[in-house]
């Protein structure tokens, strides 16, 4: 199934409208074969009950044009993409954060305490997992629920109804030892405002979101509008986040990514990806199955051939 919001004339890209349709088939079709070689992540029990043969493909552009694909109007688990948007929330209240979390690349995993303790406790970007805490930690400071005022962006942006999974939430808060070590860290080093417990439930709760893939693409216009007259921040703070998107949003993988794709891009181990074109539009692709990295296999071999196919770099 794919549906188009413009039937004829010529999109934000210069391409006929259903020329990118055709892209984007393609492309679903090149991310389908590719998932084969992923595994479903086992890290949150909870999310390996999901049907690993799901596929969700999303387009949004500036000028109006949306092309759906697959199960691009199924809710999936967004885990860490809403760490995207829970950046741009924490901007719009505080747009000084960057004091409180770096914007480098990591040569480490995203659950990495031993560079956290390298840096006296301060997260090297706000996609890895220490530097998502620190964000979660002051948007709950500045609006008193971090996980609602996420939610309520990505609704207000998306256009669909978001919700919150409690199953996922709990599953997560009793498996999840890791967070629990690098929050403690964080404590430590005196950069959480909150305490461990609070954060950790705050932070499970917006991992916890549930959106269609078409909703985030939605959502992340807020990024590919150069102006910044689409969301709560702007111009100057949009090409902040796209920077360290595209250094950062893949984690280990940010390097390969940009290489082979060129786009900001945001992955979470629900399967999601998302990517943005500045001054054109964005992307989302839900593929369960998830490589080495921790990034959908399927999704990025989507994204990276409609790309392809429709030209699309910052390069």
């Amino acid at each position: 199934m794919s549906t188009c919001g413009v039937a004829e004339g010529r999109s934000a890209v210069g391409r006929p409208a259903d020329v990118l349709v055709e892209y984007a088939h393609a492309a679903a079709e090149h991310g389908r074969a590719a998932a084969a070689t992923g595994e479903v992540s086992a890290q949150i029990p909870e999310l390996s009950r999901v049907d690993p043969d799901r596929f969700g493909l999303a387009v949004a552009l500036l000028d109006g044009t949306e092309i759906q694909v697959g199960d691009a109007a199924r809710p999936f688990s967004l885990q860490s993409v809403t760490k995207l948007f829970a950046l741009c929330a924490l901007l719009r209240d505080e747009p000084t954060a960057w004091e409180h979390v770096g914007w480098d690349s990591s040569g480490a995993g995203y659950g990495s305490v031993s560079e956290l303790e390298t840096h006296a406790g301060r997260p090297r970007n706000p996609f890895v997992n220490a530097g998502a805490l620190v964000v979660t930690d002051r948007l709950l400071h500045h609006t008193g629920d971090a996980a609602g005022a996420v939610t309520d962006l990505l609704r207000d942006l998306g256009g669909e109804h978001v919700q919150r999974d409690r199953q996922v939430a709990l599953s997560e808060a009793a498996h999840d030892h890791r967070n629990r070590a690098i929050a403690h860290v964080l404590a430590e080093h005196g950069r959480l405002l909150h305490g461990v417990d609070t954060v950790l439930a705050q932070y499970f709760e917006q991992c916890s979101i549930t959106a269609s893939a078409l909703a985030v693409a939605r959502a992340a216009l807020l990024l590919a509008d150069r102006t910044g007259a689409r969301g709560p921040l702007d111009a100057g703070v949009v090409r902040r986040v796209n920077a360290v998107l595209l250094t950062a949003g893949m984690y280990g993988a940010a390097g390969d990514i940009a290489y082979r794709v060129g786009l900001p891009a945001k992955s979470g181990i629900g399967g999601g990806v998302v990517a943005v074109l500045p001054g054109v539009g964005s992307i989302c692709v839900w593929s369960p199955r998830l490589d080495r990295t921790g990034n959908s296999t399927g999704a990025v071999a989507a994204i990276e051939e409609f790309a392809r196919l429709a030209g699309w770099s910052v390069f």
